[in-house]
C-alpha cells in the first residue's frame, strides 16, 4: 500500500507538471498529489508512514495545503502552497526523553553543529537563489529543553525583507522538529521589485535624518536615585525613502489612509461586575486559627469596609460620583510594606451605554491614589467643558491633593478632547517635575477632566522622592547630539511592506479579485531606504554630556555567556562550552583562578537549571531560595562568602544531583587517589563517587582540604555533564 501510494503521487506529479494548461485544470486530488510529492521531495519524508490526508485552504490569492503523515506514535504536519513551497513543518516523535535530571547532560551535538543542521534545512525549503536566511544573533541552546530555537530574517535577492522565520532543532540528533515562515503569497501583490536602486544611499540618509528630532530631559538611573540629562528621540511618524524615485515617503500616513475606511465598532468590552471582595471580619476570638493565620489576619487591621470607603471617597466632590453607584470593591495587600489598597468600581447608565469610574485609595485612610474611567462610544458627544476650564480644574485639584509634587512640576503634555475623534470624554494633562529648566517625566502627575460635567475622570502619580539631579553644565548642543544619534543608525536598503490603493488600472490580475472581495487597500513590496539600529541592540537616547548613545541592557537570561579573561587558562574549553549553554557567571569575566565561594558555586549550579544570577542586578536571596529547592544546601548552611574546599565542592555537586544519601553510607567505598588516607571519613563516599563518575580525575590526589577555584568547580560540573 505504501509503495502504491508513492507511485500514485509520482504519476500524478508527472501529469500535473506536463503543461501549464493541464496544471490549471487539475482536479483537487491531483493538486494535493502534486503538493504532497513536492513536500516529500524537499523535506525528505520517507515512504514508511501508514496514513496520509490533506486539507485545502482555498482563496483567490494563494491556496494552502495542510498535510499530515502518521505512523504509530509519530507524525508530520506540513503546510505548503500549491507550488510546493513549505510554509510550516512540525515533527512529532516518541523519543523516550529523559529530560528533568540534574545536572543535564550535554547533547550529542554542539550548538554549532545544531545550527548547521538548521541552516541545511533552510536551504532545502527556501526558494534559491531569491531567498536566503540570516540568523538572529540572540539564538542559543538551553540544556533544560533539549532543543535550540533559531529565528531570523529571510532576505530577498540578498536584501532585508519583511519576511521572518523560526526554526527549532533537536540537540540530540539535529532533527528539525518545528519550522514556520512568512511568505509573499497571500500577503503582497506585485511580486518582488528590482533590487537595484536608482537613488543613492547618501542622499536617502540626508532625507531620513531630517525626520529625526530630539528633546532634552532628565532620566532616572536604574536605582531611581539619580537623574541625568539625556537627548531622547521624539515620537513621530515612520518614514522611508523610495529607492527608485529618491522621494521621502511618510509610511504612517499611508497606513492612516488605508485604515480610514475601517470603522471601529461602537462597543467595548465592559468590565464584569465583581462580587464584593471586601475582607470578611475574623472572629473576635480567633478560634481555630494558627498563630501564622492570626498574624496574616492582623495585616488587615484598620482596613475600612467598602461602605465606609465609599462614604469618604464621595466626600471628594471633584470625583463626580453623585451620579454613580458603587458596584464592587476589591482589596490588595503589599506583602513588603504592609500597605493595603482598595479599588472601588462605580457605574452609571445613560442613553449611550454604561459609564465606569474606578477609584483606588488607601484602604485605611481612604487617601486618593488613582482614578480611571471608561466612557461609552457615541458619535453625538459634545463638550460642555473647554480645555482652558478643564486645565484650571486639573491644576486646582492637583495642588490641593499633592501640593509639594505639583509645586515642583510644570505642564508637560496636554491632550485636549477633539469632537472629530468621537472617542473618550476628557481633556487630559500631564505635569512633570522640572529641574534646571528641564523635565523629568518619570516623576509626573497625570489628570483628566470629564468634558460633560468637569469631574476628575483620571488620576495617577508616578514619583520617586529624593532624586539627585545632575547639573545642567557642560551639555552638548542639539546638533552634536543629533549627529551621534543619526550615526548610530544604518541607512539600510531593503524591501518594505507598503499599503497600496487598489484600482483596475493595476497590471496585477489579483487586484481585481481583491476588489471584488471588498478590499480597497493591500500590501505591496517596495525597495526602500530606512534607518535601522544595530542587530540585537535597542537605544535609549544620547548622554547629554558625553555624547555617547545609551543602549538598553538585554534580557541577559536569554543569551549565551562570554568571557574576556580565558586566554591561557587550562580550563578554557570547558568554561566556553558551558558558557555557550548559558551556564556560568554573568558580567563578561570568569576569573578562573579566583578562590571559589559558596555563592560562586551556587551561581554556577543554578545556572545549569536555567536561572541566571547577576550580582549587580539580581537578588542573592532569590538565588539561595532556588538552591534550597534544588537540595544543594539548607538555609542553616548559608554562608555567601565562605571559601569552599575541593571536598565541599564535590559534596554540594553530588548532593544537588541526588547522590548525597548514597555517598553518606559508611564502610562500602574505596578509591585509588594517592592521598586516599587523608580524605576525611565523611567525604570518602563523595570522593569515590566523584572518581567513578569522572567528576574528578582518576589519577593523582583528591586534595579534599585545598580551596577550590572557580575553574575547578566549572570543570567538575563539565565532567559530570559530559558523563
Amino acid at each position: 500500500m505504501k509503495r502504491y501510494f508513492s507511485l500514485f503521487l509520482s504519476a500524478l506529479l508527472l501529469l500535473t507538471l506536463g503543461t501549464p494548461a493541464l496544471a490549471a485544470e487539475a482536479k483537487t486530488d491531483q493538486r494535493l498529489a502534486q503538493a504532497a510529492a513536492m513536500a516529500k521531495k524537499s523535506l525528505g519524508i520517507g515512504d514508511d508512514y501508514e496514513t496520509f490526508h490533506g486539507e485545502l485552504w482555498e482563496n483567490e490569492l494563494a491556496p494552502v495545503w495542510s498535510m499530515n503523515w502518521e505512523r504509530e506514535e509519530d507524525s508530520i504536519h506540513v503546510t505548503a502552497t500549491g507550488s510546493g513551497k513549505v510554509l510550516s513543518y512540525s515533527l512529532s516523535e516518541n523519543t523516550g526523553s529523559t529530560a528533568g535530571t540534574f545536572p543535564p547532560a550535554f547533547p550529542a551535538l554542539t550548538p554549532e553543529q545544531v545550527r548547521a543542521r538548521g541552516e541545511a534545512f533552510l536551504k532545502k525549503v527556501l526558494e534559491a537563489p531569491l531567498e536566503t536566511a540570516v540568523f538572529s544573533e540572540d539564538s542559543y541552546s538551553r540544556l533544560d529543553s533539549g532543543t535550540c530555537r533559531f529565528s531570523g530574517r529571510i532576505l530577498l535577492g540578498g536584501l532585508p525583507s519583511p519576511l521572518s522565520f523560526s526554526l527549532t532543532v533537536r540537540s540530540s540528533d539535529g532533527a528539525v522538529i518545528r519550522f514556520s515562515r512568512d511568505s509573499l503569497e497571500g500577503s503582497v501583490i506585485g511580486g518582488v521589485p528590482s533590487a537595484s536602486p536608482a537613488a543613492g544611499q547618501e542622499s536617502a540618509g540626508g532625507l531620513l535624518r531630517d525626520t529625526l528630532a530630539l528633546r532634552l530631559e532628565y532620566v532616572l538611573d536604574e536605582e531611581g536615585k539619580t537623574a541625568s540629562l539625556r537627548y531622547l528621540p521624539e515620537a513621530g511618524d515612520d518614514y522611508f525613502v523610495d529607492a527608485q524615485t529618491g522621494k521621502l515617503v511618510n509610511l504612517s500616513e499611508l497606513y492612516a489612509q488605508a485604515q480610514k475606511r475601517a470603522q471601529n465598532s461602537a462597543g467595548g468590552l465592559a468590565e464584569s461586575a465583581a462580587d464584593d471582595a471586601a475582607p470578611a471580619a475574623a472572629q473576635e476570638t480567633g478560634a481555630g486559627l494558627t498563630q501564622a493565620e492570626l498574624e496574616g489576619v492582623a495585616k488587615l487591621e484598620g482596613v475600612l469596609s467598602k461602605d465606609a470607603l465609599d462614604k469618604k471617597v464621595r466626600e471628594t466632590a471633584a470625583l463626580g460620583l453623585g451620579k454613580y453607584t458603587l458596584a464592587s470593591a476589591s482589596y490588595s495587600l503589599n506583602q513588603e510594606s504592609g500597605d493595603v489598597t482598595a479599588r472601588l468600581a462605580y457605574t452609571r447608565k445613560d442613553g449611550n451605554g454604561v459609564w465606569r469610574r474606578n477609584v483606588t485609595c488607601d484602604a485605611r485612610s481612604a487617601a486618593l491614589l488613582s482614578v480611571s474611567s471608561y466612557a461609552p462610544y457615541t458619535e453625538k458627544r459634545t463638550a460642555s467643558i473647554g480645555e482652558d476650564e478643564a486645565r484650571k480644574t486639573a491644576e486646582a485639584f492637583l495642588g490641593a491633593l499633592w501640593g509639594e509634587e505639583f509645586a515642583a512640576s510644570r505642564l508637560y503634555r496636554a491632550e485636549p478632547w477633539e469632537e472629530k475623534t468621537s472617542y473618550g470624554a476628557a481633556h487630559a494633562f500631564t505635569y512633570a517635575q522640572q529641574e534646571n529648566g528641564y523635565f523629568c517625566p518619570e516623576n509626573s502627575l497625570s489628570v483628566a477632566v470629564d468634558i460633560t460635567d468637569g469631574s476628575i475622570s483620571a488620576l495617577d502619580r508616578q514619583w520617586t522622592a529624593g532624586v539627585r539631579f545632575d547639573s545642567a553644565e557642560g551639555l552638548l548642543d542639539e546638533a552634536a547630539a543629533m549627529g551621534a544619534w543619526f550615526d548610530h543608525y544604518d541607512v539600510a536598503l531593503g524591501y518594505r511592506n507598503i499599503p497600496v490603493k487598489l484600482d483596475l488600472s493595476r497590471e496585477d490580475p489579483l487586484a481585481a479579485s481583491l476588489m471584488e472581495m471588498g478590499y480597497e487597500y493591500f500590501y505591496s513590496l517596495k525597495l526602500a531606504y530606512t534607518l535601522e539600529e544595530p542587530e540585537g541592540r535597542s537605544s535609549a537616547g544620547v548622554d547629554a554630556k558625553s555624547g555617547k548613545v545609551i543602549f538598553r541592557k538585554s534580557g541577559g537570561e536569554e543569551s549565551a555567556l562570554s568571557y574576556s579573561d580565558l586566554e591561557g587558562s587550562w580550563a578554557r574549553k570547558q568554561l566556553e562550552t558551558l558558557a555557550g549553554y548559558g551556564i556560568g557567571w554573568s558580567g563578561g569575566v570568569c576569573r578562573p583562578k579566583k578562590e571559589l565561594t559558596q555563592i560562586d558555586l551556587l551561581t554556577l549550579l543554578v545556572s545549569a537549571d536555567g536561572y541566571r544570577y547577576d550580582p549587580e542586578t539580581g537578588s542573592a536571596d532569590e538565588l539561595y531560595r532556588r538552591a534550597y529547592q534544588m537540595g544543594i544546601l539548607t538555609p542553616a548552611a548559608r554562608q555567601d562568602q565562605k571559601h569552599l574546599t575541593r571536598g565541599e565542592t564535590v559534596r554540594l555537586l553530588l548532593d544537588c544531583a541526588g547522590f548525597g544519601s548514597t555517598a553518606k553510607l559508611q564502610g562500602i567505598f574505596t578509591c585509588s587517589y594517592t592521598d586516599r588516607e587523608q580524605i576525611p571519613a565523611d567525604l570518602l563516599g563523595y570522593a569515590a563517587l566523584a572518581q567513578g563518575l569522572g567528576i574528578v580525575g582518576k589519577d593523582g590526589s583528591f586534595d579534599a582540604g585545598r580551596t577550590a577555584t572557580r575553574a575547578e568547580a566549572a570543570v567538575m560540573l563539565y565532567n559530570f555533564m559530559n558523563r
